[in-house]
């Protein structure tokens, strides 16, 4: 998962989000929003799911049952 957050302390974010939705694995932080910019995404909320291969598997659930 990528996380972007604005106004906020986006590590604790991301792991606030995980621990509700149950979610494991790398939580990357895009501070600079480059990542986000080079997807296409113009805004938050706004999920990205990365495979253990940096393979993009999922983008824009903001659901629980989407995540």
């Amino acid at each position: 998962m990528v996380n972007v957050w604005e106004h906020v302390d986006p590590r604790q974010e991301a792991l606030h989000f995980c621990k509700i939705h149950n979610i494991q694995g790398t939580v990357l932080i895009d501070e600079t929003s480059e990542y986000i910019t080079k997807l296409g995404i113009r805004g938050v909320p706004h999920n990205v799911v990365v495979d253990k291969k940096g393979i993009v598997r999922a983008v824009g659930m903001t659901t629980p049952d989407e995540v």
